[in-house]
């Protein structure tokens, strides 16, 4: 079992992270994004992070996820903090990344976009061993 999930974003994700990189490992991070009421925005996320959480949530280590914010925030935003950021140079949401070493050592995001269901999602992770 996944030792925790801790919630980050944004205005947090500095404090968070350092978090993480003390918690049990393996350490994994999925970005996502939420709007004001709770509620994932993105299409492909709503597909993929659940089954992404459900893997974690079966698997050893610590999982972070990040809210990149409202669909305001990320959408055309070339300026993000997550899309500039040089360990992260995020380009969509969801993004799955195994970290280590203050890097993501693997990722899953163009992937998981295209996935067109939970079940494919499952498939991937599982074909890719991500959390393995």
């Amino acid at each position: 079992m996944a030792a925790s999930v801790i919630k980050a974003n944004v205005s947090t994700w500095s404090s968070k992270l350092a978090e993480l990189e003390q918690a049990p490992s393996p350490h994994y991070i999925v970005f996502t994004g939420y709007d004001a009421a709770g509620a994932m925005w993105c299409p492909d996320c709503v597909r993929a992070v659940p089954a992404v959480l459900r893997a974690a949530a079966a698997a050893p280590g610590t999982l972070l996820e990040v809210d990149v914010g409202q669909r305001t925030d990320w959408r055309g935003n070339a300026t993000h903090p997550f899309r500039t950021a040089p360990a992260l140079k995020l380009t969509g949401i969801p993004t799955l990344l195994q970290w280590g070493g203050g890097a993501a050592v693997k990722r899953l995001g163009p992937e998981l976009e295209a996935c067109g269901s939970p079940a494919e999602v499952e498939a991937l992770l599982a074909k890719s061993g991500f959390f393995q």
